[in-house]
């Protein structure tokens, strides 16, 4: 228990300019990830003891996702991918208060996460007084592709583990100067 990461509490700007000065963006992306859905969600990470067990199957299934496009500072796209449906049914029940939410109330949760959590991310890509743009959510069935060239992006992935299923969240960046 005691190698067991907190997430972080990003309650003042001064918090997040702290964030700001390490270049790990992945641990910084993990943590915003965790407490979005710690908060929103209601959905806790797993010990480390418990993760592992789950890190050692691949069980991320084609379903729905939902990418968030953003540009200034940095030029990208995040997309949130469930690990399954009843993921995704769960954390839709959880943020609504319903027992069983149809799949325009689990899309649009899912939409939802999506851009809170973009939006506590791109302020990573901005300094000296930048700002970063964030688009609408959109959902991108299992067959769907994300339009645009990310193959030439950076890209940060990381997996969270929590009590319901996981979760992955991609973020593909070009940064302004590199443009």
């Amino acid at each position: 228990m005691d190698s067991y990461k907190r997430p972080i509490k990003l309650n003042t700007y001064k918090d997040m300019e702290n964030m700001v000065k390490s270049d790990n963006y992945k641990d910084k992306i993990y943590d915003i990830v965790v407490n979005t859905f710690e908060v929103t969600c209601y959905m806790f990470p797993l010990e480390e003891w418990e993760a592992a067990d789950e890190k050692e199957r691949n069980f991320f299934e084609k379903g729905i996702r939902s990418v968030v496009g953003f540009n200034g500072a940095a030029t990208g796209k995040m997309i949130i991918e469930p690990s399954s449906g009843e993921f995704l049914t769960a954390m839709a029940a959880n943020m609504l208060g319903i027992e069983a939410p149809d799949a325009e109330e689990k899309s649009g949760a899912l939409c939802e996460v999506a851009n809170i959590i973009c939006g506590n991310t791109v302020p990573l890509f901005a300094h000296d007084d930048q700002i970063c743009y964030i688009e609408p959510p959109s959902v991108l069935q299992e067959t769907e592709n994300m339009d645009g060239d990310i193959d030439a992006m950076k890209k940060e992935s990381v997996h969270v583990y929590l009590d319901e299923g996981a979760v992955r969240i991609t973020v593909y960046y070009t940064m302004e100067e590199e443009l």
